[in-house]
C-alpha cells in the first residue's frame, strides 16, 4: 500500500543515493512509457476476433487497462513529485485524500484480473466439459463487474484517514493522516485484500494447472503412442481424420494460451509481493522511518510488472505473435494502398496534361487514351443528336399548330 509521505520520503534521499536515482529517474520513467504502448498493443491484439471469442481476453483487457490506469498513479505519486521537488499531495486537496485510494483500487483490480484468468484457465484443464456452463460470456462481464465494485466500495475508507492543512508549518506536511489507527486497521485489511489473498489463490490455481498439464502431456504421448500402432490394421475416414486434426489444433491453441497466462499470474506473485512484505514488516516492527532503498527497489519491481505483460505475451505465445503480426501487416498494407492509389491518380493525370494539343492525331494517341477519347465523343455526339431531335419535334409541333389555326 502506497503510504502518504513516500514520494516525499523519496525525492529528499534521490540525491544521495544512486539506487534510488537510477529507479526514478530512468527506470520508472521507462517503465511507465514502455508499459502504456505495450498494454495498449495488448488491448488491440485480444480485441481481435481470433482472440475475443475465448472469454479469459475480457479479463486480459481488463488487466491491461488498470495496469496502465496503475503505471499513471506512479506518475503523479512518486515520478513528478521528485522532478518537481514536492509531492502533489501537499498541493491538492483532492489528490491528498484520493492517492493512495487509486493505487490501491487499480493494484486490487489487477490482482484480480490475474486470479480470475487462473480460474478461467483452471476451467479448461480440469473441467473442459463443465467450462461451456459456467463460463461464457454472460458469466465472466458479471464478474469483471463484481470485482471493480467490491474495490471502488471497498477501499472507500482511505479519504476520510487523510487531512489536508494547507496552513501547516512545513509545506511538505500539508497532507497528513487524520485518523492514524483507522489507516492501520483498514490499511492492512486492504493490503490482505489486495495482495495477500491473490497470491495465495494464484499459488494454489497455478500448481494444479501445471500439475494438471504435466499429466496430460504424458496421457497424449501414450494414446498417440497407441494410435500409431493400430494404424496399420485400422484406416480412419477423411471425417475423422479432419476432425481429429480440429480437435489438436483447439488443444495446442488452449495450451499455448494455458502456458502464457501461467507465466503471467507467476511473474505478477514474484514482482508485486516484495513491497507488501516490506510493508507488514514496517507494520511489525513499527518503525517509523523507511529504508529508502527498500521501498523504491520494491515499488519498482511492482512498476515493471505492469509492463512486462506484453513481452511475457509475446515470448510465450505463438498466437499472440501472429495476431499482433497481422495488426502491422494491416496497418502497413492500409498505407501502401493509399500511397499507391494517390501514385496512380498522378500518373493518369500526368499521362494526360504532357499530350500536346497538336499532336492528338489518331495515330499518335496512346490506346488507352484513344479508347478515352473515343468514349467521350461517342457520348458528345449522342448528346448532340438528342438535342436535335428534340428541336425539330418543337417545331414541327410549332407548324402543327400554326397551321390549324
Amino acid at each position: 500500500m502506497t503510504n502518504n509521505n513516500s514520494s516525499i520520503t523519496l525525492h529528499h534521499s534521490s540525491g544521495k543515493n544512486l539506487t534510488v536515482y537510477i529507479c526514478i529517474h530512468l527506470v520508472m520513467p521507462c517503465a511507465v512509457a514502455i508499459g502504456i504502448i505495450g498494454n495498449l498493443l495488448s488491448i488491440l491484439v485480444f480485441a481481435r476476433r481470433e482472440m475475443i471469442k475465448f472469454c479469459v481476453s475480457i479479463f486480459t483487457i481488463v488487466l491491461a487497462v488498470s495496469d496502465i490506469l496503475l503505471l499513471t498513479t506512479s506518475l503523479f505519486n512518486i515520478i513528478l513529485p521528485d522532478f518537481r521537488g514536492r509531492s502533489l499531495s501537499d498541493e491538492s486537496v483532492f489528490w491528498c485524500h484520493f492517492h493512495g485510494y487509486f493505487d490501491l483500487l487499480f493494484a486490487s483490480v489487477s490482482g484480480y484480473s490475474v486470479v480470475f484468468i487462473s480460474v478461467e484457465r483452471w476451467f479448461s484443464i480440469w473441467k473442459p466439459f463443465e467450462k461451456a456452463q459456467y463460463v461464457t460470456f454472460k458469466t465472466t462481464l458479471i464478474t469483471v463487474i463484481s470485482y471493480i465494485l467490491i474495490s471502488i466500495f471497498g477501499f472507500s475508507w482511505f479519504p476520510f484517514t487523510l487531512k489536508y492543512n494547507p496552513n501547516s508549518l512545513k509545506p511538505e506536511e500539508a497532507c497528513g493522516l487524520s485518523q492514524p489507527t483507522v489507516y492501520k486497521i483498514f490499511g492492512t485489511i486492504s493490503v490482505i485484500f489486495t495482495y495477500i489473498v491473490p497470491f495465495f489463490f494464484l499459488g494454489i490455481l497455478s500448481s494444479l494447472i501445471v500439475y494438471r498439464l504435466h499429466t496430460r502431456q504424458n496421457t497424449v504421448i501414450q494414446r498417440s503412442i497407441m494410435q500409431t500402432s493400430k494404424t496399420f490394421s485400422i484406416d480412419s475416414s477423411c471425417g475423422t481424420s479432419s476432425t481429429r486434426k480440429r480437435q489438436q489444433k483447439q488443444r495446442n491453441i488452449d495450451r499455448n494460451i494455458t502456458f502464457m497466462l501461467i507465466v503471467v499470474a507467476i511473474a505478477f506473485m514474484v514482482m508485486t509481493f516484495p513491497y507488501q512484505i516490506y510493508w507488514f514488516y514496517m507494520q511489525i516492527r513499527q518503525l517509523t522511518g523507511k529504508n529508502t532503498t527498500l521501498v523504491t527497489l520494491t515499488q519498482t519491481f511492482r512498476y515493471l510488472n505492469c509492463c512486462c505483460n506484453f513481452f511475457l505475451y509475446s515470448a510465450t505465445s505463438s498466437l499472440f505473435r501472429r495476431e499482433l503480426r497481422e495488426i502491422f501487416q494491416w496497418t502497413h498494407s492500409l498505407q501502401s494502398n493509399k500511397k499507391s492509389i494517390t501514385i496512380h491518380d498522378d500518373q493518369q493525370s500526368r499521362r494526360f496534361s504532357t499530350v500536346p494539343l497538336g499532336s492528338l492525331h489518331k495515330n499518335n494517341i496512346p490506346s488507352e487514351q484513344r479508347n478515352l477519347l473515343l468514349s467521350t465523343k461517342t457520348q458528345t455526339s449522342l448528346t448532340k443528336t438528342t438535342v436535335e431531335n428534340l428541336n425539330l419535334r418543337d417545331l414541327t409541333n410549332g407548324n402543327t399548330t400554326s397551321s390549324k389555326t
